[in-house]
């Protein structure tokens, strides 16, 4: 059953496996509740309201990031991950007390806390555990693990929503953190024993791991990437449910869209570990770069509203844009494992808790960009000033990346002279 967690000599540790089946759960819990909090929020003023309960979470998520990482360095991670799981199954739970959306947006913020206490230790606990040569393809598994979860999620949050309408499909969902709790508390008995960091205060754990070049290089563009993430799952939703597009269609297009972008994880962090972490990492923006293009310059060519308002979609420009979704999910794993490469193993949870704060930071940037948008354009006019945003980021992360590339690049060389005149 487990012989897809082999490759060439290198098998996937227990533990690992386990975290990356309670990391699926997880995530198809987040992923279902995308689509159901959008449903959720009062009619009027639908996308203003989504936007008032995205931001909070994000900005615990990267207040709270770091904190987490470093103290799972100091107890364990499993016992960390266990509590954020637990915490967001039992903010899920008041979710279905009320649609107020100032009740909501406080309940969301907690649940960002939550959702900061899974990320970074559990990538920490990749690190952990993961051969150094083989650290990239379990950086894609966990990746891999967290994308098809909100694949999953969002499929059967959009036919939670046709079915069972919201309150009902909040209590599926909690049902979901609950089991992925459980598993890694039952099955997960052991872990290596932790060293206490020395650098406890969050602030100073950061600049410590900003020290290293790469992460110092790194940071801005996965930051921009968070944007764009935080743009297209914060708000997508809502304005195709304004459209008239069915919950479940929206989950069936979250669906094709997710398996597109996560489907080679795994084998784009394995790709990393053999040719180099930043050419892949640079061939995920330039992925992420033509869609966006695509989608601005060319949007006919994939889908078209018809006569009678409904959305009908062209084969023949799908195909391109599933190609270019295969590509832009190398950016993550690669990145994730230089990360963790360049990192003190002593101090994995505090790097990690950098990717989960860039995560939750851009997070954040996205959802108060978009209030501001929707605050200041209206409903009407905010999707398309929203889609500009996002083509502004990727080609500020494209020169970011090609820079990163070409210092590296140099570094290289001068570091090959070098070696060769002694």
């Amino acid at each position: 059953m487990f012989g897809v967690f082999r490759w060439r000599g290198f098998r996937t540790p227990w533990h690992l496996r386990v975290l990356y089946i309670s990391t699926f759960i997880l995530r198809t819990a987040f992923g279902a509740l995308l689509l159901l909090i959008a449903h959720y929020v009062p009619e009027k003023n639908s996308l203003l309201n989504v936007a008032i309960v995205a931001v909070p979470y994000p900005l615990a998520e990267m207040v709270t990031a770091n904190y987490f990482g470093i103290l799972s360095d100091r107890i364990g991670r499993k016992v960390v991950i266990v509590f954020g799981t637990s915490l967001a199954a039992l903010i899920v739970v008041f979710y279905t007390l009320s649609n107020n959306v100032w009740y909501l947006a406080t309940l969301h913020g907690i649940h960002g806390i939550g959702a900061a206490a899974t990320v970074a230790p559990a990538i920490a606990m990749i690190a952990d555990h993961a051969d150094s040569c083989d650290r990239g393809r379990q950086m894609g598994w966990f990746d891999y693990s967290t994308f098809i979860g909100y694949i999953v999620g969002a499929v059967a949050g959009g036919f939670l929503i046709d079915l069972t309408g919201s309150r009902t499909g909040f209590l599926v969902i909690v049902g979901l953190l609950v089991l992925s709790a459980i598993l890694l508390q039952k099955l997960v008995h052991k872990e290596p024993a932790r060293m206490k960091s020395e650098h406890y205060a969050s602030f100073e754990s950061l600049k410590r791991v900003f020290r290293i070049r790469e992460i110092r290089l790194m940071f801005p563009i996965w930051l921009t990437i968070a944007i764009l993430l935080g743009l297209a799952i914060t708000y997508l939703p809502r304005i195709m449910l304004n459209e008239g597009i069915t919950g479940s269609a929206i989950g069936i297009l979250f669906g094709v869209a997710g398996v597109a972008l996560g489907l080679l994880q795994p084998f784009w962090g394995k790709v990393s570990d053999i040719v180099g972490r930043i050419p892949v990492m640079a061939y995920g923006v330039f992925s992420i770069f033509g869609i966006a293009m695509m989608l601005l310059l060319f949007p006919d060519a994939a889908f078209y509203k018809d006569e009678a308002g409904e959305f009908q979609f062209r084969l023949l420009g799908l195909i391109p844009l599933a190609i270019m979704g295969l590509g832009a999910g190398a950016f993550v794993p690669a990145a994730l494992a230089m990360m963790a490469d360049s990192s003190e193993k002593g101090c994995y949870g505090a790097t990690m808790g950098l990717y989960s704060f860039a995560l939750g930071f851009g997070m954040f940037i996205a959802e108060s960009i978009g209030l501001g948008i929707i605050a200041i354009s209206g409903e009407d006019r905010a999707p398309a000033w929203l889609l500009y945003m996002a083509a502004a980021l990727i080609g500020l992360a494209v020169i970011m990346m090609v820079f990163f590339f070409l210092i590296s690049l140099v570094r290289k060389r001068l570091a090959g002279r070098g070696a060769g005149s002694t």
